[in-house]
């Protein structure tokens, strides 16, 4: 017998059970309802709408404190923390190099701080977040650098370790 000979017992030679038209039945029928699945939402979780705040912080003074109007404009503040405060917990992001910040949130309400030294001086105190958008909130921070300049150069006392007198 040849190795590649018919062999009759496989076989009974009629049409297979499940013809062309049944397969394709059945997988129409699979995709529907791996589709349906899909779609379906189950209550009290799933997906939650994001959306995200951006924004640059900078800070004042720039320069120690003096007497009269100041001419410091505000500067950038690079690598400061912002904290995004809700019921669900705290998301925290942190200013690029040149102070701009971007951050996805879920929709809601946020309180907005500055940890440590910084408060806020101008910028919403709160942000509120829908799906889908973008929301843009500057803020100008109080970085604390606080130290007198006298009128007479010979009694400024010396700046504080590590920080460069005003030029």
């Amino acid at each position: 017998m040849p190795e590649y000979a018919e062999r009759s017992d496989v076989t009974s030679g009629q049409r297979a059970a499940l013809g062309l038209l049944m397969k394709a039945f059945l997988l129409a029928l699979l995709v529907l309802v791996t589709a349906a699945c899909a779609a379906y939402h189950f209550p009290g979780g799933g997906h939650v709408e994001t959306g995200t705040v951006s924004g640059k912080v900078t800070a004042v003074p720039c320069a120690p404190v003096e007497a009269g109007p100041s001419t410091c404009l505000a500067r950038p503040v690079p690598g400061i923390e912002i904290n995004f405060s809700a019921q669900g917990g705290t998301v925290s992001t942190r200013t690029d190099g040149k102070g701009f910040y971007s951050i996805e949130l879920a929709a809601g309400t946020w309180k907005v701080s500055f940890p440590g030294y910084a408060r806020i001086l101008s910028g919403p105190p709160a942000v509120t977040v829908k799906g889908g958008t973008t929301v843009v909130a500057n803020y100008i921070v109080d970085s604390g650098i606080r130290y007198p300049v006298s009128k007479e150069p010979s009694t400024n006392p010396l700046p504080p370790k590590g920080v460069l007198p005003p030029a």
